[in-house]
Order: structure tokens, then sequence, then C-alpha cells
């Protein structure tokens, strides 16, 4: 359901039985919006999560086209800190690709329970080769980024690197709900211009990704766990569209299981802590 956060629009997923203080609040990469978690969602509701997928500026807007061309990385984590200040226990922040970025980006100012990364590009600071797709991303989209023009990604190159592991009878779906990006937004993920301080960040981090990401190859995701002090999940035959791949609902095990070890019985609301 619609759910409005600030001046901020979330798709909210109940859970039917609710057992954790802690809301998961999904944040999505490029391109796209709030609907790209729902099969997580789902998942995660049915464990017992409360989950709140933001969507950025731009997604929701009459004047969309207007909201992009302003939209720049620190916007996006401006809101991000405001949807966490809005919870009534510290979150846990699931990410994928930039907006993994942005989460850290925001955990390090505010108190949350744990980060996900999902797909998630390193930061500045650690010094890693960009792939060769990416680098041709970058000189094809060059001129719209100079010019400060929102849009899409070209299908056949959305196909090729973020779909690449998605069954193609997904694409068309996923596809036609693709919206035009920010081209500062597009230019921080390509050049990885934001820093992040490690130390700043005091949550438990996992970092899960898949071996066969042409986006963010293993390498990064490992250099990112690494930095974070992170536990790090790889999966294999998995790309970059982790969330959307065949097999999803094991990967939602595997982090609803990661988060419950760590976090223990202080994140169990009292009738389930009391049962423990």
């Amino acid at each position: 359901m619609e759910m409005w956060i600030g001046d901020l629009l979330a798709d909210a997923s109940p859970p039917e039985k609710p057992k954790f203080k802690s809301p998961l609040v999904l944040i999505h990469g490029l391109w796209t919006g709030s609907w790209c978690w729902r099969p997580w969602a789902t998942h995660f509701a049915n464990l017992g999560w409360e989950c709140w997928a933001i969507n950025f500026r731009g997604r929701f807007e009459t004047e969309r086209r207007a909201a992009l061309k302003r939209l720049q990385f620190q916007d996006c984590v401006e809101d991000l800190k405001r949807v966490i200040r809005n919870a009534g226990f510290p979150p846990v922040l699931v990410a994928h690709s930039l907006g993994g970025v942005v989460a850290q980006k925001a955990a390090e100012d505010e108190k949350i329970s744990a980060l996900i990364l999902l797909s998630c590009l390193p930061p500045r600071e650690i010094q890693m080769a960009t792939p060769r797709l990416r680098r041709n991303l970058r000189l094809k989209y060059a001129p719209l980024i100079f010019l400060r023009r929102s849009f899409c990604l070209e299908e056949k190159d959305f196909r090729r690197l973020w779909l690449a592991s998605v069954p193609q009878g997904r694409h068309a779906d996923i596809l036609g709900r693709m919206v035009p990006e920010s081209s500062y937004l597009v230019r921080e993920f390509l050049d990885r211009r934001a820093e992040i301080d490690p130390k700043r960040i005091r949550c438990p981090v996992l970092v899960v990704g898949g071996s066969e990401d042409r986006v963010v190859p293993a390498a990064s995701l490992r250099a990112v766990a690494q930095s974070l002090r992170a536990d790090l999940k790889e999966y294999p035959d998995h790309g970059h569209w982790v969330m959307g791949e065949a097999g999803g609902d094991v990967i939602v095990r595997d982090i609803h299981r990661w988060l419950v070890q760590k976090l223990g019985e202080g994140i169990l609301l009292a009738e389930f802590s009391e049962q423990r």
C-alpha cells in the first residue's frame, strides 16, 4: 500500500504477524523505483518484517523531468536520513547498486540497526579498475551527462548488464517500468565520486552479490566488504539485478537469518522475545 514519509512516496508491506521492532527500508538504484522490491518485500513480510520500499524524487511527482533535472546524490542522502528518523526504532537498510552508496552515506550520521548492501559499487577511496562495460557506458552516455539531461539506458544495455541473469520472460515487465534518471546520479554511479568513512558506520553490515554481475564484479564486492569489515554472501549464477532473479527467496531467507543472528533478541518485539 502507498505510504508517505514526509514528501517521499513509499510502498509499505505490513507483515501479517509482526515480529521485529525495526522496519526494513528498501532502497532502489538507478532507472527504477520501489516496484523493484515487490517480490522481496512479500518474502520479508511473510517472515515478520515490515517493509518500506521508498522512491527517490523523480519517480512520483507530476513534474518528474523538473525533479530529475535537480536531483543530486546528496538530495537522496538527505531524503533517506528523513526516512530513518521517521522510524520508531532504528531501521534496517537494504539497498541496491547506487542505493547502497546512498545508504552508507546516510549511515555515517544516522542510527540504524543493520545495513545490507546488494550489488553495491565500491566508493571512491577503494582503488579499483573500472570494468570495461562500465567504461563503455560512460563514453556512450557522456553527451547526455554533460548536458545534464535525464535519460534511460537503451534497452539493449540494460538487458546486457542489469538483467543478464534474469529469466528472459521477466525482461519486458522490468523494462516497461524503467524511468529516466538524473544525470547527476548517473555520473555519481559511473565516476564513483562519493567518499565513505567506514569508521562512522557502526552497525553490522552484510554485502550481498552475484558472481556473474557485469556491473559490479565479485572483486569489487569483496573490496567493499573488506573496507567495511562486513560479512559477505556471494551467490553463483547471480548477476546485478539480484532481487529480481530466480532463487531470490533463498537470498531473502539468508538475509533474514543473518539479521536475527546479528541483532539477537534486541530486534524482536516483546511477545516473541519472551517466547525465546
